[in-house]
């Protein structure tokens, strides 16, 4: 199934991908100010969890946060790993980092490639990984489907994506834990795919909330790239 070929989909059109989505948000005004004001807010350490080339955890580094960079692809990971303070391939299922370790995780158009199903699952993880107060920032392109093909980037290779409905979002990441503070619609620009995008900005509730635990007290190996 195309699910099963994800990683070597993206592997395979790394570099590709890079040209066409490094600039992206030279021309997405209102995803640069939704990112400028996540930044401002959210403490360290931030994960972007789908970093590709790293091209939207660079926007948040330039506004002032640490930044590292996870993603499904390595050969992804290994571009963003010279953008980012640190870069590795891992599954957003589960994440590699220890419980209430993060100050903030963006996820922009990740989410898309996790199945229906386990979304909520993922959010979950993204909950276990925030420290109380954290905040987490995703979006996703507006559908009821998945949506598959058998090119992508010009390449014949396979891929898959789900779409998501506004209300859904925020249901699950409400279920997940979290609590929402902003959740839009934008439609599309005119460089972009046709899809209505969607944005949600939650944080994980203040408790008694533990000591900070920055990236760097992992141990050596944890984000040292790939």
């Amino acid at each position: 199934m195309a699910w099963e070929h994800l990683r070597s989909s993206y592997d395979e059109v790394a570099r590709k991908y890079e040209d066409r989505f490094l600039d992206e948000l030279r021309g997405k005004p209102r995803d640069r100010e939704i990112l400028a004001a996540f930044a401002a807010l959210v403490p360290d350490p931030v994960v972007e969890v789908g970093c590709g080339p790293g091209q939207i955890g660079l926007f948040v580094k330039q506004h002032g946060r640490r930044v590292y960079g996870l993603d499904l692809s390595s050969q992804l990971a290994r571009l963003a790993n010279v953008r980012l303070d640190g870069a590795l391939a891992a599954d957003m299922h589960s994440l590699p980092f220890a419980s209430e370790q993060l100050g903030g995780v963006v996820a922009f158009y990740s989410l898309i490639h996790v199945r229906r199903p386990a979304v909520r699952t993922v959010l979950r993880e993204f909950h276990r990984v925030l420290r109380p107060g954290g905040r987490v920032l995703f979006s996703a392109h507006e559908g009821r489907d998945e949506v598959a093909y058998e090119e992508f980037l010009g390449e014949p290779v396979p891929f898959v994506a789900t779409m998501f409905e506004l209300d859904e979002l925020v249901d699950s990441i409400r279920a997940a834990g979290f609590d929402v503070t902003s959740a839009e619609r934008r439609m599309p620009y005119p460089s972009e795919s046709g899809t209505v995008r969607l944005y949600i900005e939650a944080t994980r509730p203040s408790v008694s909330a533990p000591p900070a635990v920055g990236i760097d007290e992992l141990p050596e190996t944890s984000m040292d790239g790939i």
